[in-house]
């Protein structure tokens, strides 16, 4: 990486770090990279909510997966986060 691509790596992490600061998130929360593709913005969210009964409920509804497994899964996917 030269000079130039180092500066410009350097000024677009700042403004990740001022936006992540400007709409008050978590900056942990970028890396939920163990959900799954295909499940609901609305099951990510409940996650954050640390509502775990409605991530199961959406994990279900988008896999079809059993309880036990929903529930496993969410469980593991939430201690992630």
């Amino acid at each position: 990486m030269d000079r130039a691509e180092s500066i410009r790596l350097a000024r677009l992490e700042r403004q990740v770090a001022f936006l992540y600061r400007h709409f008050g998130l978590d900056p942990a929360l970028a890396d939920v990279f163990g959900v799954p593709d295909g499940l609901p913005p609305e099951f990510v969210a409940a996650l954050r909510r640390q509502d775990l009964m409605a991530a199961i409920k959406l994990y279900r509804q988008a896999t079809g997966a059993s309880l036990a497994d929903a529930k496993e899964t969410v469980e593991r996917i939430a201690r992630g986060i």
